[in-house]
C-alpha cells in the first residue's frame, strides 16, 4: 500500500515513537536481570508493562490502513486507557504497603 506523501511525516514519527518504546522495554528487561526481587523488581515489571500496552496503542494505529480510522483509534484508546489503569492500580498497591 502507498502512503501519501502528507502523511509520510506522521508515519515516521509513529515508528520514533515505537523504536523509543522498544528501547525503554530492553533497558528495563536488562535491568530486571540485575535487580532481583524486591520492590525494585515490581516497579521494574510495572513499567515494562505500562510501555508494552503503550507500545501496542500506537502499533495500532497502523490498523487505521486496512479497517478504517473508527476501528484504529478505538483500539488505541482502548489500550492506552489499559495503559493507564495498569499503572494506576500498580501505584495504589505500593501506597497500600
Amino acid at each position: 500500500m502507498k502512503i501519501p506523501v502528507d502523511l509520510m511525516g506522521l508515519v515516521l514519527l509513529l515508528f520514533l515513537m515505537l523504536t523509543i518504546y522498544l528501547i525503554i522495554i530492553i533497558v528495563f528487561l536488562y535491568a530486571r536481570r540485575k535487580y532481583k526481587g524486591g520492590l525494585i523488581e515490581t516497579v521494574i515489571n510495572l513499567i515494562i508493562c505500562t510501555v508494552g500496552f503503550l507500545f501496542v496503542a500506537d502499533l495500532s494505529l497502523f490498523l487505521i490502513y486496512s479497517y478504517g480510522v473508527r476501528i484504529g483509534f478505538t483500539v488505541h484508546v482502548v489500550f492506552k486507557i489499559i495503559a493507564m489503569v495498569f499503572l494506576s492500580i500498580g501505584g495504589i498497591r505500593f501506597f497500600e504497603k
